[in-house]
């Protein structure tokens, strides 16, 4: 076709102005691998942007479920606080239902999420089917988050705890495990971190097989943020103490029968069972308040325990606040080591000074107080040079900075190489003379088999 198309155009004294050349076809395994590395690329863009939708609905979902059971909280509290001071039931009464409500939708949401959670790890580990990430520990964990949502104070279930006093246990179960819905907001504090919102660090954790878990955020914000960390989680562990120990004392929760030394009014105020809770999370203790009831003592004992690691922490944070880094600690020890120079000077003056005027005034023969004067000062001057100078050797010896760790360090790595090298030397110039040995030993023994064959062959 390329070739008539040319004569037509010489014929015809046509000129064009490129060559007409023949199309060459791509081999087919070619253009089967091209298709391949387009689909991969198709299917690894398609994952990323569904891993990153299903993080935004997870970060999304655990938001609402956090609002949620906040809200359920703050019913719960208002429910509670209205039977205590005896409202009318009519007043109050949609309220447990509304409490009821929350937890069920919370209750689907938990499943809703985790199914959510399930998908984005099977596009992280690369797995086809979803059912194979199922594991026992998840589903325990499931489980236990349901629970975790579904209890809750139900509606008319008051009425058989007040008619039987037998049955008051039950309000107390119900209602004081809701403040384990808190865990949520630890969760979502996990989920907006940059830790895990940005796709760097993200990337670096799963090729560094670091899984960006609510544990390792809450500790990179521990050491991040130590203090701010530590002031809102006594604050909430002291509000909740404080709160559970005024219902366990005023609803009169697991009575004590025998013991009848306060007023129910006076053990059981938010006011007096804060500062309850206060002295026993210091774990002081002054014995000014009893507690009446067996479900206060528990929690108090739970406060106490707290309060020992919560003290421990507040230690290791203050702590890490006063303390100086490296470019800090430098420059005190600087200015520490000039300041004692210059003292050291003075008192070096003060001795020349002091040294030659009770020498003169020996020499003249003058009054004897000036002179005693003068030897008490010089007295006093050596000892004090002597004093700086014990300061200074000790600083040297127990404040070696870094720098001079790692100087010393590096000569003695160098020393070791020398020594090294010099032990290669050596031993190479013990194999070149065991083989020189060798080569003389040879020799002897040749010269000494030729010497022998005369020898015999004459005795023959």
């Amino acid at each position: 076709m390329s070739c008539g198309c040319e004569r037509y155009m010489e014929n015809h004294h046509i000129r064009m102005p490129f060559k007409l050349t023949e199309v060459i076809a791509m081999p087919e395994s070619h253009s089967k691998k091209l298709s391949d590395e387009k689909k991969s690329i198709l299917s690894m863009k398609h994952s990323l942007i569904e891993r990153k939708n299903l993080h935004f609905r997870c970060r999304r979902v655990n938001d609402i479920m956090c609002f949620i059971a906040l809200f359920g909280l703050i019913l719960m509290i208002i429910d509670t606080e209205c039977r205590f001071n005896q409202v009318d039931e009519q007043r109050i009464i949609i309220i447990r239902p509304l409490i009821s409500c929350s937890s069920v939708i919370l209750v689907g949401l938990v499943l809703y999420y985790h199914m959510l959670d399930i998908r984005l790890y099977a596009i992280n580990n690369h797995i086809a089917d979803w059912r194979v990430t199922l594991k026992i520990r998840g589903i325990i964990i499931v489980i236990c988050e349901i629970v975790i949502c579904i209890i809750h104070p139900f509606p008319y279930i008051s009425k058989i705890s007040s008619s039987n006093d037998d049955f008051v246990w039950i309000d107390m179960i119900l209602t004081l495990p809701m403040f384990a819905r808190l865990y949520l907001i630890a969760r979502s504090v996990t989920l907006h971190s940059p830790l895990v919102d940005a796709a760097s660090s993200r990337s670096i954790g799963y090729l560094n097989r670091v899984p960006m878990t609510i544990s390792f955020i809450l500790r990179a914000f521990l050491q991040t943020y130590p203090g701010l960390c530590w002031s809102c989680l006594m604050t909430t562990i002291l509000f909740i103490a404080s709160w559970s120990l005024h219902a366990c004392e005023k609803g009169m929760w697991l009575p004590i029968q025998t013991l009848s030394l306060q007023p129910i009014s006076y053990t059981s105020s938010f006011a007096n069972a804060t500062w309850f809770s206060i002295v026993t999370f210091t774990t002081v203790g002054y014995g000014d308040l009893v507690l009446q009831t067996y479900c206060a003592r528990s929690i108090a004992f739970l406060t106490s325990f707290i309060g020992v690691f919560a003290s421990a922490i507040l230690i290791a944070v203050f702590i890490n606040k006063i303390s100086l880094n490296r470019s800090e600690q430098m420059v005190l020890d600087f200015v520490n080591r000039i300041n004692q120079a210059r003292e050291y000077r003075m008192r070096v003056t003060e001795i020349i000074q002091y040294s030659v005027r009770a020498w003169f005034l020996r020499r003249r023969k003058s009054n004897y107080g000036a002179t005693f004067n003068s030897l008490c000062r010089l007295h006093t001057a050596i000892q004090a040079a002597k004093l700086i100078k014990h300061y200074r050797r000790n600083a040297i010896n127990g404040n070696d900075s870094l720098l001079t760790v790692l100087t010393n360090v590096y000569y003695e790595q160098k020393a070791n190489a020398k020594t090294l090298v010099k032990l290669k030397q050596h031993s190479n110039f013990i194999e070149d003379r065991m083989q020189r040995l060798e080569m003389k030993l040879d020799t002897l023994l040749t010269a000494l088999t030729q010497n022998n064959l005369p020898i015999q062959h004459s005795r023959l």
